[in-house]
């Protein structure tokens, strides 16, 4: 397979291709249509062919960013430090542990009451310290810059696969 691309393409004009191939591809298929669901499993199709027409009426380009780290914290470690600091036997700490599970299951949908409870037992305020004492240390995550197309139509003039 050769790469017909003119030589000496612009970096920009490389991200306005890809980005308006991914804008103009939305506009065939649809928002939020996820075309994986309609196809048969376990497939490579190979030699494919597409002669088409791509046309961009707007290509933005920003800047770098930067971000603070995402952090997960471990929640069965935290239970289980939680439950052996409380001093609960095993039997204790997996009735309690079960019952304030299927609690919490009934709260996840009420981020009110969530956020009342966190904030009652400062569990808010321990994540706040957590965020400004230890998160806010950890270097920032690069961000690439944004490259987004307004108006980009593909214009399929030919399909061919060999086989």
């Amino acid at each position: 397979m050769t790469n017909k691309m003119a030589v000496g393409l612009s970096p920009e004009l490389a991200l306005a291709i890809e980005a308006g191939v991914k804008d103009a591809v939305k506009g065939l298929t649809g928002k939020g249509d996820d075309l994986r669901s309609k196809v048969a499993s376990d497939q490579k199709l190979k030699g494919i062919t597409v002669e088409m027409t791509l046309e961009i009426e707007e290509v933005s380009i920003g800047h770098d960013t930067d971000k603070t780290p995402t952090v997960s914290i471990p929640l069965l470690p935290v239970l289980g430090l939680l439950v052996k600091r409380m001093g609960c036997t095993r039997d204790a700490a997996m009735i309690m542990l079960r019952d304030v599970m299927t609690q919490a299951l009934t709260l996840d949908d009420d981020k009110t009451a969530t956020e009342a409870l966190l904030a009652e037992v400062g569990v808010a305020d321990a994540m706040s310290q957590i965020k400004s004492e230890v998160i806010s240390k950890l270097p920032r995550t690069p961000v690439a810059k944004p490259v987004k197309a307004k108006g980009a139509k593909i214009t399929v003039t030919g399909v061919s696969q060999a086989v």
